[in-house]
């Protein structure tokens, strides 16, 4: 796993410190499944770079911007499939590609917030109207195995995605969506709409790797931004888990899929903790694995980056 690891630089060391500890131990025997929606490259590794990184998981990505698309197939690494497909409700759409790619969407950029929040950038900047052909994630191809960790960045597109993957995600055990907290686009739906349909689906929240904030807009915004003043709530990346209130209603498989993502995806080592502690109890590990593991999870906290 060391040397596949060190491959990868931007995957955080303590990602992979903690993957190491609980890896060998849960012994799922097969890579973890693992989809992402809206996977255009950017400067850091993903959520799952450590499992990617160590050789344990396999990557289904999907991206329908043609340039964006070229380059994830010219750099995919091994365990990896790529599709030019757009995920949501299927059917015809436009792609409103922008000039600033993260902003790309198939909803059209709402020009009162873009003024509110003083990004008028965002609707006077070029967008290139692309048609595009919606597909449900249950109808995609070589999806029919399921999914365990789901990643999605599509700009608004993300409860149409859940919506149409019914099947696809019965199995899944980690959802990590971007969420909106203010509208951008004229029709997204917001967190509430997408929180909605994810408990219905029986996955609940569990946290939120990062909250985005801007300032809002006066003639006083430079000099409060300096005093580091930035309090309208934009948007973030939330993890959503399958509920395992009843433990019974998950198999052994998911238990220790949900441990590995705990450990090295989105940092909860206390959820690592209770999957290793229900895994236990059914003797699929080593009675003495949770504590093992706790002991390294917290100076790999404290002093890992």
């Amino acid at each position: 796993m060391n040397d596949a690891a060190e491959a990868t630089p931007r995957v955080r060391r303590r990602d992979r410190v903690l993957l190491h500890e609980v890896a060998g131990g849960v012994a799922l025997g097969r890579r973890v499944r693992v989809t992402e929606i809206g996977a255009r490259q950017t400067k850091e590794a993903p959520p799952y770079g450590a499992l990617r990184a160590a050789g344990m998981a396999h990557v289904t990505a999907f991206e329908p911007e043609p340039d964006a698309y070229a380059a994830l197939v010219a750099d995919a690494p091994e365990h990896t499939t790529v599709h030019p497909l757009a995920i949501g409700a299927p059917g015809p759409a436009t792609l409103y590609a922008h000039k600033i790619a993260s902003l790309t969407s198939i909803f059209p950029f709402s020009a009162p917030a873009a003024r509110f929040l003083g990004k008028g950038f965002w609707v006077n900047r070029p967008v290139t109207e692309i048609p595009v052909d919606l597909v449900a994630l249950d109808d995609v191809p070589g999806l029919a195995d399921g999914i365990d960790i789901l990643k999605m960045d599509i700009q608004g597109a993300e409860r149409d995605a859940i919506e149409g993957g019914r099947r696809a995600l019965s199995e899944c055990m980690v959802v990590i969506p971007e969420v909106r907290f203010y509208r951008m686009y004229d029709g997204e739906p917001m967190l509430a709409e997408l929180d909605q349909s994810l408990r219905a689906q029986g996955f609940v929240l569990h946290k939120f790797l990062h909250q985005k904030s801007v300032i809002s807009p006066s003639p006083q915004a430079k000099r409060l931004e300096k005093a580091g003043v930035r309090n309208q709530l934009l948007d973030g990346d939330a993890v959503y888990i399958r509920s395992i209130e009843d433990p019974e209603t998950v198999t052994t498989d998911q238990l220790k899929v949900l441990a590995l993502a705990a450990a090295s995806v989105f940092d909860s080592p206390d959820l690592c903790c209770h999957c290793l502690h229900l895994l236990t109890l059914r003797g699929a590990v080593a009675p003495d694995l949770a504590e093992t593991f706790a002991r390294r999870a917290v100076p790999a906290m404290d002093e890992l980056t």
